[in-house]
């Protein structure tokens, strides 16, 4: 995923869809105007979906947002410190492999819910419908903790280093170091412009995204080829002893194996972000999985080979932890002109990639957590503008909250903690959403959107995975030699996370019960509606 795991200097719908009336009943209770014409009768045009979104993206662009958001600098970082922890290049390429598999499970997982639930939200209807007492608890906490903490300090975090990676290539490198603000600024100015695109254009901004990752698969193609040809021998390889020595050396700890999983994961992470936007994806049934099964596909083949190059030419023992490991590799390769100035501008624009998904993304999520009724004021951000056709509120409210995690912590530590808190939480959202595939086979067997049907061994695979990883966050990590240990304890982070989403079960209360049964409406029923309207259609093709 994201750049901000790793500094610099250390990626039609042709079928029926379930109304959800109750969606305009909270939205008019709460002061929005009724959608409906004078007869009742929706007045949805063609091409937009029932959520009143335009559906514009195709398995292109649904494959972008997907790349968009996995492919960050992770891959070219991040296989030197997994090689690090697994003690050989060998056992590090395995675990590749598995996590490549077990992301591919989630996805599908992911892919399943979306075709039986094809409306904007992901995780948050997902779990909805999993989980739906008491009071669709689960649900709400990943609304509050994702829409106002992780995805807004998501964009920030990642929004604040593009610009190291530019400064590096023009050879400005005192800037990294003393200019954090001025990088900020500009990070500011880059997301700010990118936030107008997403809602002026819908289009455009799809746009923008295939570019992204054009620039992103190009750049890890030439690392990839590079790959399997030195494999085949077009290449003359360095002598070095990363394949000859084979497993000698690895290292078992459990520790090492949780630390490289953690880094391996992270690397895979951002699949789900195509799920907020299913209601605006055309074709849901044939380009929803088709298009996370050809991202992560394609991804998986092109990282390991990535992983190929890498040690095909860097001996572990010479990798240096203050430099990208990609950067090695170009320069050894390639020359300097490939590894200290056209590889970082590659990243910079693979960061800004990332942010442009996240905020696209983004503002379907707030928009959907609004509208479901999860959020007070939903009809302000439920609303869509009549010109552009976008969530404008929705994403006014992620570009501010995204300001704010951007400017307001002092440099170092408080800064890097808040690097940290954003992969917290999320282990154990993506651990139940997999295990609510499962759920949901033996709650609706027979549900007729469910078009696609994921793997449930994978599934749960995944989750488990997901929820070991989760709960191993407050054991210590282990130590990579040559790289400095943070300076904030281990388990700051995930406790604090834990603490955030505690909090969460706050507004919970005040909404789901206080706020529902003073005014008597019914937030959680769409959720009702929308099983029943399809289980309706069922009964109705048996009869």
């Amino acid at each position: 995923m994201a750049a901000v795991y790793t500094p610099l200097q250390n990626g039609a719908d042709d079928r029926p869809e379930p109304a959800a009336p109750s969606f305009d009943s909270i939205r008019i209770a709460e002061g929005g105007a009724d959608p409906n014409d004078d007869d009742g009768h929706s007045v949805k045009p063609p091409g937009v979906s029932d959520e009143g979104l335009r559906k514009e993206i195709g398995l292109l662009s649904a494959s972008s947002i997907i790349v968009g958001q996995v492919v960050g600098s992770g891959i070219f970082s991040t296989p030197a410190s997994v090689a690090l922890l697994c003690g050989t290049p060998s056992m590090a390429l395995i675990l590749w492999v598995l996590s490549g598999i077990f992301s591919l499970g989630g996805a599908l997982a992911s892919a399943e819910l979306g075709t039986m639930f094809p409306q904007n939200g992901g995780m948050i209807r997902y779990l909805a419908h999993s989980y739906r007492r008491p009071r669709a608890l689960v649900a709400t906490i990943m609304a509050y903790s994702v829409t106002f903490f992780c995805r807004p300090a998501a964009i920030a975090a990642n929004v604040a280093i593009f610009a190291q990676y530019f400064f590096f290539a023009a050879g400005k490198q005192e800037y990294i170091e003393s200019k954090d603000y001025l990088l900020r600024a500009i990070g500011a100015l880059a997301m700010t412009a990118m936030m107008v695109l997403n809602i002026v254009s819908v289009r455009w901004s799809l746009r923008m995204l295939n570019a992204f990752a054009v620039v992103k698969m190009a750049t890890l193609a030439i690392v990839s080829v590079s790959g399997l040809l030195l494999m085949v021998g077009a290449i003359e390889r360095s002598s070095g002893t990363n394949w000859s020595r084979g497993f000698h050396g690895t290292r078992v700890d459990a520790q090492s194996f949780a630390s490289a999983m953690t880094r391996l994961f992270w690397s895979w992470e951002g699949w789900s972000n195509v799920g907020y936007v299913v209601g605006e994806v055309r074709n849901v049934k044939r380009n929803l999985p088709l298009s996370l099964g050809l991202a992560m596909g394609t991804l998986s083949v092109l990282y390991v080979l990535a992983n190929v190059a890498y040690f095909s030419v860097i001996p572990l023992e010479e990798i240096d932890n203050g430099t990208l490991l990609a950067a090695q590799f170009m320069d050894r390769l390639f020359g300097k002109t490939m590894g200290q100035v056209v590889l970082p501008v590659c990243i910079g624009i693979s960061i800004l990639g990332v942010v442009m998904s996240e905020l696209f993304g983004g503002g379907r999520l707030m928009y959907t957590a609004g509208k479901t009724g999860f959020i007070p004021y939903g009809a302000v951000l439920g609303d869509i503008h009549p010109r552009f056709g976008t969530p404008v509120y929705a994403m006014g409210i992620i570009w501010t909250l995204s300001l704010v995690f951007l400017f307001a912590p002092p440099p170092g530590k408080a800064f890097e903690l808040l690097v940290d808190l954003v992969q917290e939480g999320m282990w154990y959202f993506y651990a139940l959403t997999a295990f609510g595939v499962i759920l949901l086979r033996r709650r609706l067997p027979t549900y007729s959107l469910r078009r696609f049907r994921s793997s449930l061994i994978l599934a749960f695979l995944f989750g488990a995975l997901s929820l070991v990883l989760g709960v191993l966050q407050f054991y210590p990590p282990a130590t990579i030699p040559g790289k400095k240990d943070p300076e904030a304890p281990y388990y700051l982070a995930p406790l604090l996370g834990v603490i955030f989403m505690a909090l969460c079960a706050i507004p919970w209360y005040l909404r789901m019960w206080r706020y529902a049964n003073k005014t008597g409406i019914q937030l959680l029923a769409w959720i009702d509606d929308e099983e029943q309207e399809v289980l309706r259609m069922n009964s109705a093709s048996d009869a």
